[in-house]
């Protein structure tokens, strides 16, 4: 049996119900269905992964890997991924550092197979964390399936979080926030950045990101930003641009479909609209 997890309503009033009924859906997605299985198998077969071919050739231990890093879509590109896993991210010329998205990166460092012993076999308790960034990305994923926006919000904290945490300067966590889809698109909604931004050359974007979260959030400290108050305040500001976006383009639609019912029909033309 499984559990379908369920957004009521949108915006701001949609993720407060959503986060008053998030533990209770997590508990009952994660305890049911494929998720629960495929946790199970990658916990009982991860002591024997040796190799990146031991993960691109079965496909269940590949959703697991793949969803814990949010990489869900790369499941057909095994020799890629293959050759991320390969390479590591040690080498300054490996395919992960030389990828604009830092997802691939983090992957490369957690499953590396250029050292010996693997790396994931050296970090203490990457098995159960991989679990638990797969169980939450399902739990998004199928949230996402109900409303795109709440799948955004629910994985802003924890990616923000992490990302601080594995950043060697504020400088450099702004430029992994630029190379990271889900964390670059909140940012840029919830600054009222425009979709222009992204054409900017990268050392402008990362200049004029800072300056505007500075401006708008008081801040532009990754330390600070990652605090409850503030991440709460940043999902907030997104939601809330994103539901009064969908409200002007809905009232903007029935501008012109009351403008074109206005215009007068010309004999022979009546009934045809």
């Amino acid at each position: 049996m499984t559990f379908q997890p369920f957004v009521l309503g949108t915006g701001l009033s949609g993720w407060s119900i959503l986060n008053a009924t998030l533990a209770t859906q997590k508990a009952a997605f994660n305890g049911a269905g494929q998720t629960s299985s495929d946790s199970v198998y990658f916990r009982d077969r991860f002591a024997d992964i040796n190799t990146p071919e031991d993960i691109v050739s079965d496909r269940r231990l590949m959703r697991v890997v793949l969803g814990a890093y949010g990489l869900s879509n790369d499941i057909e590109n095994r020799y890629f991924i293959k050759t991320v896993m390969a390479e590591g991210a040690i080498d300054p010329d490996a395919l992960a550092n030389r990828l604009s998205d830092r997802r691939y990166k983090t992957l490369a460092q957690d499953f590396d197979f250029s050292v010996a012993p693997p790396m994931h076999k050296q970090i203490p308790g990457l098995s159960n964390k991989t679990i638990e960034n797969f169980q939450n990305q399902s739990f998004e994923i199928e949230i996402g399936k109900a409303d795109g926006d709440m799948r955004l919000a629910l994985g802003f904290s924890r990616e923000l979080k992490n990302l601080w945490q594995t950043s060697s300067s504020n400088n450099s966590g702004w430029f992994q926030i630029l190379a990271t889809p889900p964390l670059r698109e909140v940012f840029q909604t919830s600054l009222g950045l425009p979709t222009a931004f992204s054409q900017l050359d990268i050392d402008v974007q990362h200049e004029r990101i800072q300056d505007k979260a500075r401006r708008v959030f008081g801040t532009s400290d990754l330390s600070e930003m990652t605090s409850e108050q503030l991440v709460d305040q940043i999902i907030r500001r997104f939601l809330g641009v994103r539901q009064s976006d969908a409200l002007n383009s809905s009232t903007s639609l029935q501008n012109a479909l009351t403008l074109l019912n206005a215009i007068p029909k010309r004999p022979g033309e009546l009934g045809q609209f």
